[in-house]
């Protein structure tokens, strides 16, 4: 589903990975760790074409990311759903409109996207809040809604970049619980995070990023 192949990307003169190689299968929940500046963020903006690599091959859900043209890539990242640590939710816009913004850009009729969002709002539980804007919720109902807005499209692939950095303990273990829902349904998903928490125990995969490379692979 995801294979880096000695890969290696630069930022300037800067190296920020250097030969990784590795391999997500499809229907896998895994995780990539390691310390600040290591190199995870930049791993995942590589899966989702928002950067690309200077060197090596990436193949995500079939695509060859280095044969991808530019006008290609929208069609990749309907396969990617993409969790941010910071929200990136739109202040003026509704819980609803927030999700629904994503279908928008697909151009589905009013009727399919009302039914889409609905549904995902119901599986993060955040219904009752359809018509709140984002500066009335809390942290941990927010991520929710980054959650849903990156779902309702039904990505084969979900990313999660720091997904509970700015949670506190029982929020993180919510978030953390939907991801292991969404993966139970056959999604595909990546955590990037620098808190052992939240793979110690699982039975996952963990990648250990480190000196710009993959260090090591141990189960969490």
């Amino acid at each position: 589903m995801i294979e880096f192949s000695n890969v290696t990307k630069y930022y300037e003169d800067d190296i920020v990975l250097k030969d990784v190689t590795l391999a997500i299968d499809k229907g896998e929940l895994a995780f990539i760790t390691g310390p600040s500046g290591a190199g995870k963020s930049t791993l995942l903006k590589l899966i989702y074409c928002d950067e690309r690599p200077d060197k090596g091959r990436i193949v995500v859900a079939g695509w060859d990311i280095d044969k991808l043209k530019q006008s290609t890539i929208p069609y990749l990242r309907r396969n990617v759903g993409i969790v941010f640590q910071d929200f990136r939710l739109l202040v003026n816009r509704t819980v609803f409109e927030n999700v629904a913004l994503a279908l928008r850009i697909h151009y589905m009729n009013t009727a399919a996207i009302k039914e889409d969002v609905n549904a995902v709002l119901k599986e993060v539980k955040l219904i009752h809040k359809a018509n709140t804007y984002p500066q009335h919720l809390s942290g941990g109902e927010q991520q929710r809604v980054v959650i849903a807005r990156a779902m309702v499209s039904k990505p084969t692939v979900l990313l999660a970049d720091e997904p509970t950095g700015n949670l506190d303990i029982d929020n993180s273990q919510i978030i953390m619980g939907l991801f292991r829902e969404i993966n139970a349904r056959g999604t595909t998903v990546l955590i990037a995070t620098h808190n052992h928490g939240l793979f110690h125990g699982t039975g996952r995969r963990v990648f250990f990023l480190n000196e710009h490379t993959i260090e090591k692979e141990a189960i969490g």
